[in-house]
């Protein structure tokens, strides 16, 4: 892993892209029809050897998916494998699509062949210029300060992780999986281990159920956990996971899997920053977990997120009555934090951090 703060990038050439908007049936001149996904096939077949190096196939964000009543609110927590209704782009009549060429004469010679292709409509060509895309990508990414906890920097960064009270130092790769610091759940999930480090809560052993980037598992080897599961079911992102462990000296400490341990082996810190409907699915199973004392009570520390104001009362009861104590609500704009702890004056001699 570098350790350099800005690392040397070769210039990129200028690039022409061909605007279009495409339906989801298209008509060949030779009067054959296809579906938007074959007719991508079809274009990379008779343009991939004349200088096409790319198609974005069209994106729609949270805010233009409400607006078009694909969903219902527009405020998303990303996910690791998004449920088959979230194909947002599939549902749209004619979708924005970009081709890449290299010259400006494979562009222009494929906005003439398409121009004869029903429903696929040409909207324009464009230059962009040449630029450092990598110096210009890095720089968009600064240290996020997240309070009690310490901060968070790019993977690229110079420096060592440090797992000091207060003022931690852990290292990402920005794009590995959900998880960035960035977003407000990430953020109340490391101030919630902040809490619990406060307290004198242990951290022998650590569950981090859908990781993503697999940062609150490394947050909190960072911080002195000597065990962590890191639960991620997309395996795209395993690799990536370990890299990260890797930057922060822990990679002996984070194991990585696509599901939950087949032993029932308990937890003294639990993370489940997903959605609402994936923590109600899995409530038994995160709530099993969790560390109890002797006599049965709560002695571990759950913490889950990705909530909406919405969601926050049938995920709270649901964990509070597998769990028989009830949470500390945290939020940070329209996310909502529920931290479930021991009890002050429990008597299984845990400590809270509530």
């Amino acid at each position: 892993m570098p350790s350099e703060s800005v690392v040397a990038t070769s210039l990129q050439p200028a690039t022409w892209i061909l605007d279009l908007a495409v339906e989801a049936i298209v008509t060949l001149p030779s009067a054959e029809t296809l579906d938007r996904e074959a007719f991508f096939g079809w274009l990379w077949d008779r343009c991939g050897e004349e200088g096409l190096m790319g198609v974005f196939e069209g994106a729609i964000d949270a805010a233009e998916a409400a607006a078009l009543g694909l969903v219902e609110s527009p405020r998303v927590i990303d996910a690791a494998a998004a449920p088959p209704d979230r194909d947002w782009v599939g549902s749209v009549a004619a979708p924005r699509v970009a081709c890449w060429f290299a010259d400006e004469t494979a562009a222009r010679e494929a906005a003439a062949r398409l121009a004869n292709v029903r429903g696929c409509e040409v909207r324009g060509l464009r230059c962009e210029p040449q630029h450092h895309t990598d110096v210009a990508w890095r720089a968009s990414f600064a240290a996020i300060d997240v309070p009690g906890f310490g901060t968070i920097r790019p993977a690229w960064g110079e420096g060592v992780a440090s797992g000091n009270p207060g003022d931690a130092t852990i290292f990402i790769e920005p794009g590995a999986g959900f998880g960035t610091g960035q977003h407000e759940t990430t953020r109340l999930c490391l101030e919630a281990l902040a809490a619990w480090r406060r307290a004198g809560g242990g951290l022998a052993r650590v569950l981090d159920f859908g990781s993503g980037s697999g940062i609150l598992g490394i947050a909190a080897a960072v911080c002195g956990a000597a065990e962590t599961d890191s639960i991620e079911i997309d395996p795209l992102v395993h690799e990536a996971i370990r890299a990260n462990a890797r930057r922060n000296s822990v990679g002996e400490r984070v194991r990585v899997a696509d599901a939950l341990p087949a032993t029932h082996a308990s937890y003294d810190l639990v993370f489940a920053n997903i959605v609402a409907a994936v923590l109600l699915e899995h409530a038994e199973a995160v709530c099993g977990r969790v560390r109890r004392g002797p006599n049965g009570g709560l002695a571990g520390c759950l913490v889950l997120s990705g909530l909406l104001g919405d969601d926050v009362p049938a995920v709270a009861d649901r964990y509070e009555r597998l769990l028989g104590v009830g949470p500390l609500e945290a939020s940070l704009g329209d996310w909502h934090c529920l931290r479930f702890a021991p009890p002050a004056g429990g008597d299984d001699g845990a400590p809270s951090c509530r």
